[in-house]
């Protein structure tokens, strides 16, 4: 199948942000956050080091996320390049004087294949899995000097059906491996306009029920480049 160009190129970006954070505060009301209680926090300038101070242990610390021009590949819809808007919910688990260790505690982003038929089309939607082998995720000092964070996701991905709801087909990372989001030169933290690029490609497999079958790739995230912003950021 030939690759489909699904973003509209010249769209108002801006308005897009907007309603990336507007999903991620939707979001963070219900399903995305969790547990503890949170609060907007003020972002911190973090430079070179970790003089300022940065986020308490329990913080729930909400963010808005964007993607622009996703390659994807699904082998039942072909090439797509898409945009994806939600959000992330990041939990500061642990403090010290190399950084933070933090815990994805919600992950939800979604595209539309059809922006402009909102009764018809599909829906792609990335959440996380609860792969016990994910590791925790980091924001810590880098070689060198900065600061950079890593965000290990273990993903599904959801394909939609937008007149009924009805999911189509849903498809995983192989449990024993997972996404990096990689944000290499942080200036502040909750994160401000913060750039994030994933690291690697990943492959995506089809479920039967809850288990993945890693015998039959459907599917390869190839790149996830996006903005990262803090609540209130």
């Amino acid at each position: 199948m030939t690759e489909q160009r699904m973003t509209s190129g010249e769209r108002d970006r801006r308005g897009f942000l907007r309603e990336a954070a507007a999903v991620a505060a939707a979001v963070g009301a219900g399903a995305l956050l969790s547990g503890s209680a949170h609060a907007a926090q003020a972002p911190h300038r973090v430079g070179q080091g970790l003089a300022d101070p940065l986020p308490p242990v329990g913080v729930d610390i909400p963010c808005s996320m964007y993607s622009a021009n996703v390659p994807l590949k699904l082998n039942i819809l072909g090439a797509l390049t898409l945009d994806f808007k939600g959000g992330i919910n990041l939990g500061v688990r642990t403090a010290g004087e190399d950084g933070l260790v933090l815990e994805v505690q919600g992950f939800r982003m979604e595209a539309d294949t059809s922006p402009s038929t909102p009764n018809s089309g599909i829906l792609i939607a990335l959440t996380m899995s609860n792969a016990t082998i994910t590791p925790l995720s980091v924001l810590r000092k880098k070689t060198g000097g900065g600061l950079e964070m890593l965000l290990y996701l273990s993903l599904t991905t959801e394909v939609i059906d937008k007149a009924t709801g009805e999911t189509l087909l849903m498809l995983a990372t192989d449990p024993t491996k997972y996404a990096t989001l990689w944000a290499s030169d942080v200036k502040a933290f909750p994160p401000v306009n913060q750039p994030y690029t994933l690291r690697e490609p990943v492959q995506l497999f089809e479920m039967q029920g809850d288990t993945v079958q890693t015998d039959k790739p459907a599917g390869v995230l190839e790149g996830f480049d996006g903005i990262i912003n803090g609540s209130g950021a």
